[in-house]
């Protein structure tokens, strides 16, 4: 398998390296949406129009 990309809001650079989390998947989850709400940001997409919806949507 190949490496994992360092584009910005990536999973991995969410998470935190050397750390065993107790319950992966929410933890991946829960940094893959910070990842894309960091992506929506550098759009400079609005928080309370667009990002915030688009959460509680996938939520």
């Amino acid at each position: 398998m190949g490496q994992a990309a360092d584009l910005p809001g990536a999973a991995h650079l969410v998470l935190v390296d050397g750390v065993v989390y107790l319950d992966p998947a929410p933890a991946v989850f829960e940094a893959m949406l910070e990842g894309w709400t960091r992506q929506q940001q550098t759009r400079f997409l609005k928080w309370e129009s667009t990002i915030k919806p688009r959460l509680s949507l996938v939520r």
